[in-house]
């Protein structure tokens, strides 16, 4: 994969014609990570009150700070 000046330097020997691709392939990338990062938030959001205040998720919650492998 080429690093960043290296596709800066293949992009400076492009045709101006493909100028506009090149950034509309950019806006595309940048819209593309913004949902990807909103749908993450959003999965968390929706996920918080189920872990929060569901009793079958948060049974196990009193074991907290026991040894798991401590010998009773």
């Amino acid at each position: 994969m080429a690093d960043l000046a290296d596709l800066m330097r293949e992009i400076e020997t492009l045709p101006p014609r493909y100028y506009g691709e090149v950034v509309d392939f950019v806006g595309y990338i940048r819209e593309k990570k913004a949902k990807e990062a909103l749908s993450w938030e959003k999965a968390a959001e929706m996920a918080a009150a189920d872990y929060r205040d569901d009793g079958e998720l948060t049974a196990f919650l009193a074991l907290d700070g026991e040894g798991f492998y401590e010998a009773r």
